[in-house]
């Protein structure tokens, strides 16, 4: 699994706007071939940072997608933060959910 990340922080008078430009992007891309999930999120300690975070089945669909339209917007999204956009490709070899959780516990109580 692949996951592209994209972080940016913007003025208060233009969050509405990348937000909105943002938004525009998750039902598209989540009907692409390849896409795991879409999501945007706002940091809630402070409500100018946007992250948005892209699961991909391989790294192949993720390159289709940031060669298609949506890479415009991205674009556009990354002029209009206020400080340097942070991107993120991060490559997963392996995902655990409750049973990494259950395995920690299950050793933390073993004297």
């Amino acid at each position: 699994m692949f996951v592209f990340s994209l972080r940016v922080v913007t003025a208060p008078s233009r969050r509405m706007g990348v937000k909105a430009l943002i938004e525009a992007l998750l039902a598209p891309t989540r009907v692409e071939p390849g896409c795991e999930s879409c999501r945007l999120y706002e940091d809630s300690g402070d409500a100018g940072t946007l992250t948005l975070v892209e699961e991909w089945s391989s790294q192949d669909a993720l390159h289709c997608h940031l060669q298609s339209d949506a890479r415009k917007s991205l674009i556009a999204t990354m002029e209009m933060s206020s400080v340097a956009p942070v991107i993120h490709l991060d490559t997963i070899v392996r995902r655990e959910g409750l049973e990494a959780i259950e395995h920690a516990l299950a050793r933390a109580e073993t004297p």
